[in-house]
């Protein structure tokens, strides 16, 4: 095999590096933070920067100057999310899902402490929802991530807690035994419901779906406006959710998928 220059090998590893500096926290980077945070200078930055938003890699705001995440990102994570065994048999049971309490639903995982949307489904009378397929979001706040992370080790559990618990509502569980504690119900009852925990307004409920017996890979909820998601309605609603991860546990079983 040809040996590639050392010079483009470093090019390469250090645009792959300035990519994974992109996060939830930090969406949006100036060209001197970058410098900072890739420890190398501005000149080498423009290069990488030039050639990433020329592919679409990365793109620039026009007020700010700051960069964020392009279009090819949205495209390659998308390629990725469709190639899960998952999402060739669960989007009926989504759609059923959607009709049956007429809110929208996603089919969740968690993968590096955050929880990923691996797909969306909106309903006709959907309210506008910052969520889409590949969106990542915070574990703790979000009934998707609840519902898995009540059924995980205790290892995982305290590394979610350790890497913070931020304050996005006045609604969010920010205390760690808060949490223990809500855990444990939703593992006993089967479900997570968030009142307003990530967005004011908007609430979710959600279901852990199971890989194997006692191990729960994936959630199915519906998430919707407070006035139609509540504590009164959260009860029937929670029933019907319940039915539909439990539908596709089911599915993931009878089908021996590599999940």
């Amino acid at each position: 095999m040809e040996k590639l220059p050392t010079e483009r090998v470093s090019s390469l590893r250090n645009a792959l590096r300035l990519l994974n500096l992109f996060t939830m926290e930090e969406p949006e980077l100036s060209l001197s933070e970058l410098s900072g945070k890739l420890g190398v200078g501005n000149s080498t930055i423009y290069r990488l920067t030039f050639t990433l938003m020329q592919e679409g890699f990365l793109a620039r705001d026009p007020v700010s100057k700051n960069f964020r995440l392009g279009s090819s990102i949205l495209a390659k994570g998308t390629t990725i999310l469709s190639q899960y065994d998952i999402c060739k048999c669960s989007p009926d049971i989504l759609k059923r899902l959607v009709q049956e309490t007429g809110e929208t639903a996603h089919l969740s995982t968690l993968t590096d402490n955050r929880v990923i949307y691996l797909q969306k489904m909106d309903a006709v009378n959907y309210v506008h929802l910052l969520s889409h397929a590949g969106k990542r979001n915070y574990i703790h706040c979000t009934s998707s991530g609840q519902a898995i992370l009540a059924f995980q080790p205790e290892d995982v559990i305290k590394g979610v807690i350790e890497k913070g618990l931020p304050k996005l509502t006045d609604y969010t569980v920010t205390n760690p035994q808060k949490l223990k504690f809500l855990l444990s119900l939703i593992k006993k009852n089967g479900y997570a419901f968030s009142r307003e925990e990530m967005h004011n307004g908007v609430s979710s409920i959600a279901s852990p779906v199971f890989s194997q017996p006692g191990k729960a890979s994936y959630s199915i909820s519906i998430a919707g406006p407070s006035s139609r998601i509540n504590h009164q309605s959260a009860p029937e609603l929670a029933k019907i959710v319940k039915r539909a991860a439990n539908e596709l546990s089911e599915k993931i079983k009878n089908r021996n998928l590599c999940i």
